[in-house]
């Protein structure tokens, strides 16, 4: 296949980019290089995962340029769309909405009006666990009523997913939309749990623990990508599938399976739970085992080592870089 991932030079899009690439298919990555986080690790990204023979095309450029998005789809000869483009994060989307709702619905539109234009044969696209809100029943089924989201990103996210089965009526493209759960791993994103929390423990600062009962169904990116190919290469119809492992872990048992990872010992402070939050996480995978065999197999415990040893090699690599 010849495809395009937006939000390519992302986490989740560059591991999948690779795992394409490995397989032979021909991949674009269209990314705006933005500073959302610290552009040095979408840098270093494309510089140092993938093969001197199995290297993507790189795009910068942003979704909300339909003009580009146009042009590159007819240049590359794109049949297929992996949609990952976004402003992630709850937190950031209760002080800056607006952009949230530009890039993450408006760019929407733009990626489904250009797949309708130019004969895309099928979508796959990214949600998030956010968009379960307040919904306290476990674990989170597919079928489960998302209309009450608590932040404007779980919003944003749930208009992604209406915007993509409308775009599925009216024109029948088949599109796949994935509610990814709490992803982690090497060259994952810095505001993330796992890995800001790896660095106080190695800098001796003190972890700010959003609560000891708080939950999260952390994800490992080796399982999200094998999710993520099983449903563009089982794509049919719309549909939705949460990407979880399945394994409802408490803040304490990632701390611990951190400090096993690190080989130290974490200063922790407790502090509640902020407005916007979900207090826990757990996905309902029974859907995506059965229709695009996804299999999960990484534990937390092994996941956080894995980590640990990317964080080693790499954090000061990227970051000492000048930016």
């Amino acid at each position: 296949m010849n495809i395009l991932i937006t939000g390519g030079a992302g986490f989740i899009g560059s591991h999948t980019a690779r795992a394409l690439l490995d397989r032979g298919d021909t991949v674009v990555l269209l990314d705006d290089f933005n500073d959302r986080y610290d552009p040095r690790l979408k840098e270093a990204r494309i510089e140092h995962m993938f093969e001197d023979s199995k290297k993507p095309v790189v795009i910068r450029g942003d979704i909300l340029d339909q003009e580009l998005l146009e042009k590159t789809i007819i240049e590359y000869y794109i049949d297929s769309v992996i949609h990952l483009a976004a402003w992630a994060s709850v937190q950031p989307s209760i002080e800056r909405p607006r952009i949230y709702s530009d890039v993450n619905v408006t760019g929407t539109v733009s990626v489904l009006e250009a797949a309708r234009k130019h004969g895309i044969k099928k979508i796959v696209a990214a949600s998030s666990s956010s968009v379960y809100g307040g919904i306290t029943e476990m674990p989170f089924r597919e079928d489960m009523n998302i209309m009450h989201p608590i932040s404007p990103y779980a919003a944003t996210k749930a208009a992604t997913e209406l915007m993509c089965a409308t775009w599925n009526h009216l024109y029948g493209i088949p599109i796949t939309c994935l509610r990814f759960f709490t992803v982690y791993g090497p060259w994952g994103r810095p505001e993330m749990a796992i890995f800001a929390f790896t660095k106080a423990i190695l800098a001796e600062e003190t972890i700010y623990m959003r609560g000891k009962d708080t939950m999260r169904d952390f994800t490992y990116i080796d399982d999200i990508v094998q999710g993520v190919i099983g449903a563009l290469d089982n794509a049919s119809g719309y549909h939705v599938y949460n990407l979880g492992e399945s394994d409802g872990v408490p803040l304490p048992r990632m701390i611990a399976a951190l400090e096993s990872a690190i080989g130290k010992k974490a200063t922790i402070e407790e502090v509640p739970l902020p407005q916007g939050d979900i207090p826990a996480t757990l996905a309902d995978i029974t859907r995506a085992k059965q229709d695009l065999n996804y299999q999960p197999t990484t534990s937390i415990e092994e996941g956080t080592k894995k980590f640990a040893a990317w964080y080693h090699e790499w954090h000061d690599k990227i970051f000492t870089q000048s930016a």
